[in-house]
């Protein structure tokens, strides 16, 4: 799922959640302050608990890595990441009709709260207000029914020629001294961007529905008459609603305002209903809760170590660490094979340590990225000089999207997954960090499927088959950026397109690192269609 529409349907479906409980549990209480609270409270949590879900870590055991030494000499890498084109970026995709629809929308209904403050903000800006009771009142023939817009008032030249005009005044005045504006922006905002969900409607109609009974509230308790205020409220029945960010007189009428108006006082301990908002948060957090995938890689090589027995004969080793082009690799690992002792190339790639004097002593030079090297020490010499120079290596990632469902949705499976098979020849890797994909090899598995999934579908309405075999190489860089695509075997010229443009389309990866210096590796990925 596109991470835009994952995001709006958590939120969705949280809002979905809170507005029931609210509708069920609070909508008949006569604590409106509460309510109000409640109900901005509750579309902040729709928001914050899909945009940023909680995390919680999953540790999974991967097998040794596996080099594709028979790409080491063909992978190109100075080859530019945009050289290969293909025609599937051209095509027009289910995802890229469902996001036009979706803007559509957004621009259709951002336009229409354009197009309805317009007219307020010309009366504003062009006319001299009164100031009534410390308000700033706008005269204006344009709308018949009272209004107040954020801090302003809009009203119509005949109301003050009726006597309850201290009645509507009022009214408007405990819109703007509770700043019910700020709540009117919020969920304006919010249809913006979730104008498909009917939720967000329902939440903006309970909104104004509570505004107007905080106001009337407010009118009553200033010792206004309940029954000339009500025959008022009658009087305007008529009157319609025009502007989403007002406050209007008359909106929200009907028998539930008056039943509301005159409806005995909700008890305070039934506030205690909304402690069901609690366990209703905690199972939202759960739900939308995402794994974090930390694997560990198991090495053969590493397992039986050893140090060093104390006053045993030792041969002096030293020498340097460069790659091919005789680049330093500076914080080259060098270790003496089968111990815990070992040595670090400096800033020039020189290294210097003591090797037990034995016919099987060995050292092993790694760095991420490069093969490592495994050279025999001699133990006829008492100094011995190595100046290495290691090779660019492959790093074969083998994908796995079987135990995935079609959208690519997975949970964490109990058995152990291999990011890297097993290879016959030894490797050595000490506590450098290869590059990683978001959320491991299990993120970059759902990946994967989700882009078959989508590329096979465009392919459909072209009447084309996404099938046959590809091997991609790609480089990630000391930035985690995915560099040097290029197609290293293909079965057809589809394929090649498809497992190019997967590639292409990776987020950037955590880069790997030699001694916490960020450098470039070089991958093959194997995919089947």
């Amino acid at each position: 799922m596109d991470a835009l529409f994952e995001f709006l349907f958590r939120a969705s479906v949280s809002m979905a959640v809170l507005f029931t409980l609210y509708w069920l549990q609070l909508r008949n209480s006569t604590h409106f302050k509460a309510n109000r609270y409640f109900l901005l409270i509750s579309l902040m949590i729709s928001v914050i608990v899909a945009l940023v879900p909680i995390h919680y870590q999953v540790t999974v055991q991967t097998s040794a890595k596996e080099t594709f030494n028979e790409f080491s000499g063909v992978f190109n890498n100075n080859i530019s990441s945009e050289t290969t084109d293909t025609n599937l970026n051209s095509n027009i995709s289910i995802s890229s009709i469902l996001h036009l629809i979706y803007f559509t929308g957004m621009t259709i209904v951002l336009l229409r709260i354009v197009i309805q403050c317009r007219k307020p903000l010309q009366i504003i800006t062009k006319s001299t207000p009164k100031k009534i009771n410390n308000c700033l009142i706008y005269e204006n023939e344009i709308y018949n029914t009272p209004f107040s817009f954020f801090n302003r008032i809009l009203i119509n030249p005949k109301y003050f020629k009726q006597d309850e005009i201290n009645d509507i005044l009022t009214h408007e005045k405990v819109h703007i001294q509770e700043r019910h504006w700020i709540d009117l922006f919020i969920i304006e905002l919010l249809t913006v961007f979730f104008w498909f969900n009917p939720f967000v409607w329902l939440f903006e109609r309970a909104i104004k529905q509570n505004h107007e009974y905080l106001a009337d509230e407010g009118v009553l308790t200033r010792g206004h008459s309940p029954v000339r205020y009500q025959a008022l409220l009658i009087n305007q029945l008529m009157g319609t609603q025009v502007i989403g960010l007002a406050n209007h007189f008359s909106s929200a009428q009907g028998p539930t305002r008056f039943k509301m108006m005159t409806k005995e006082k909700t008890a305070k301990r039934k506030l205690f209903r909304m402690v069901w908002g609690i366990p209703v948060l905690a199972i939202l957090l759960v739900a939308f809760a995402e794994p974090e995938y930390k694997t560990t890689a198991s090495d053969p090589v590493t397992e039986n170590i050893s140090a060093i027995p104390i006053n045993e004969e030792t041969i002096k080793v030293h020498g340097s660490v460069r790659n091919e082009d005789g680049t330093v690799l500076t914080g080259a690992s060098v270790i003496i094979k089968g111990t815990t002792t070992g040595a670090v190339a400096d800033k020039k790639g020189m290294f210097e340590l003591n090797v037990p004097k034995s016919a099987k002593s060995e050292i092993v030079v790694s760095y991420v990225g490069y093969k490592t090297a495994v050279m025999k020490v001699n133990p006829q010499l008492k100094e011995q000089t190595f100046n290495l120079q290691l090779e660019k290596e492959v790093i074969g990632i083998n994908i796995n999207t079987n135990a995935l469902s079609s959208d690519g949705d997975v949970p964490p499976p109990p058995p152990a997954p291999e990011e890297f098979s097993k290879s016959d020849e030894p490797v050595f890797i000490v506590v450098e960090d290869m590059p990683q994909y978001n959320q491991g090899f299990y993120g970059l598995e759902r990946y994967v499927q989700k882009q078959k999934n989508k590329l096979k579908n465009e392919l459909f309405f072209e009447g084309k088959k996404l099938e046959g075999k590809a091997t991609v190489g790609f480089t990630i860089n000391e930035k985690g950026e995915v560099t040097n695509i290029q197609i290293l075997t293909k079965s057809n010229d589809i394929a090649a397109k498809a497992a190019t443009k997967i590639a292409g389309e990776m987020e950037n990866w955590k880069p790997g690192s030699q001694r916490g210096k960020a450098v470039p590796v070089n991958f093959a990925m194997e995919l089947e269609f």
